[in-house]
């Protein structure tokens, strides 16, 4: 009987060290996937705003200005285009409006992974978009590039025990 139970007992040893190794490996692998996640994730976003700049300039390109109402020495009535200020800092953007008698309005900090070629300081996007015929003296909400290490959350992680991030 004692030679059974000593049997049995390095079986069983045997048997949770090599659960042990799999539940090690399983991690490694998870650490891995969260790691190459997060890559991805930094990389989408990154992406998402080459895109989202892409368009404006785009969109800027498209819109022939048209003629602006001037009286006296440089003032600006009436209806004006919206400049294209993205990828300005937001000095020049600012400057840049009120040059054809727009003001910045809201003016909001996106704090995140910048995407590529964007600088901190630098304007993400603009509403109204570039373009836009407006009243003069109208407000333009303006997102400001700033840096971070700030990414989406990532509600449904099942490795969230391997994230820098708590």
């Amino acid at each position: 009987m004692k030679v059974q139970l000593e049997q049995r007992l390095t079986e069983l040893r045997a048997e949770y060290e090599s659960g042990q190794k799999i539940l090690k490996d399983i991690e490694l692998k998870l650490a891995e996937l969260e790691d190459r996640k997060k890559s991805l994730n930094e990389t989408l976003l990154r992406i998402s705003g080459a895109v989202d700049l892409l368009e404006e300039v785009l969109e800027g390109k498209k819109d022939v200005e048209g003629p602006k109402n001037r009286t006296g020495a440089g003032t600006i009535t009436g209806i004006v285009e919206v400049p294209n200020v993205v990828r300005k800092p937001l000095e020049k953007a600012i400057k840049a409006l009120e040059e054809v008698g727009l003001t910045a309005g809201e003016i909001v900090e996106q704090k995140g992974v910048l995407p590529i070629g964007v600088m901190d300081g630098e304007v993400l996007r603009q509403e109204p978009k570039t373009g836009t015929k407006s009243p003069v003296g109208s407000a333009v909400k303006l997102v400001v590039a700033v840096k971070g290490k700030f990414l989406p959350p990532e509600k449904y992680s099942m490795c969230g025990s391997f994230s820098d991030r708590s």
